[in-house]
């Protein structure tokens, strides 16, 4: 497999963590083969440090690099061992990502100084990667600010939701570059954090979790918008139902009263009893509307229905 000789460093890029040319690497001991065992079927980073031995210091562990919104099965993943002698990793898949152009990173590993900048490197352009997925990310997020306000339904509501679990996603990718990022200056000391390629792969880092961030905090806002506005909605449509029962119950009452079958009902033979049931009816109801206005508990129903009368037409 690929050997990426440089002026001060060499980066060995293998098949797989389990093939004998990567373990050839690795120094043989327990921690070594649990994480081999560990990365056959990788679902959260793992990441491991050895700062025991002066000058033998080494990180390695399983990063976890792009994630599929749609399927939790669908993800790739970077094996790493790296220490200052010794720089391996496993086949890392450039074609899949147009962001990560592996001419470019060769380009930019040309005047590393070390195996520690390498990685860096490699950790930059991947973290580069994910800005880029961001900001189409965020054009999404655009529409959805709009779409609350111009047509809030079930179907935006399920964007939401869907925003949000992408977003979810996007912090569990993110750290575990942050705990690579902590874990470089640990092992190797500060001196590593001096080194421009791990600052400006700190400083991308950073960027990532401000974005997610803030984009969380719109999307919070935006499911307290959609609680307030289906809070109200309901309120209203419960407030129009009641006042809509209330006013048709002198109908129900009278007309429930004059339907009985009793031998004795006067009013049943009087000549103007029809005119009169519906004067009583409407007056009735009439006299109750009236309460109703002066209590204020029909001002905003009228208003909304005035509104929706005019938006119609």
């Amino acid at each position: 497999m690929p050997q990426y000789t440089f002026k001060h460093a060499i980066w060995h890029e293998e098949d797989g963590v389990e093939d004998y040319n990567f373990r050839k690497f690795l120094p043989k001991n327990k921690k070594m083969h649990n994480w081999i065992d560990q990365s056959k079927k990788t679902a959260v980073n793992i990441l491991h440090t050895h700062t025991v031995d002066r000058g033998q210091e080494a990180l390695w562990g399983s990063l976890i690099y792009r994630q599929s919104a749609k399927s939790k099965d669908s993800r790739e993943v970077f094996h790493f061992y790296l220490s200052e002698e010794v720089f391996v990793t496993n086949k890392i898949d450039f074609e899949q990502d147009a962001d990560l152009e592996k001419d470019e990173i060769l380009r930019q590993m040309e005047n590393a100084t070390s195996t520690i900048e390498i990685m860096n490197i490699i950790l930059g352009e991947m973290v580069a990667s994910i800005l880029h997925k961001i900001d189409s990310f965020e054009e999404r997020l655009h529409d959805l600010l709009w779409a609350i306000k111009e047509e809030n339904n079930k179907k935006t509501l399920g964007e939401i939701e869907n925003i949000r679990h992408e977003i979810l996603l996007w912090k569990h990718l993110i750290m575990g570059f942050q705990e690579i990022k902590m874990a470089i200056k640990e092992t190797f000391g500060k001196k590593v954090a001096e080194e421009v390629e791990y600052q400006r792969t700190a400083d991308r880092i950073d960027r990532c979790v401000m974005l997610v961030n803030a984009y969380e905090d719109e999307v919070n806002n935006m499911v307290d918008i959609e609680n307030v506005v289906a809070n109200y909605r309901g309120n209203e449509i419960m407030k129009t139902l009641t006042v809509l029962t209330t006013l048709f119950t002198p109908v129900m009452a009278w007309g429930a009263l004059w339907g009985m079958n009793f031998e004795n009902m006067p009013e049943l033979k009087w000549q103007i009893g029809y005119i009169m049931s519906i004067v009583v009816i409407i007056g009735t109801t009439f006299v109750l509307y009236l309460y109703l206005k002066r209590k204020g508990w029909m001002g905003d129903i009228l208003q909304s229905i005035g509104r929706t009368t005019s938006g119609k037409k």
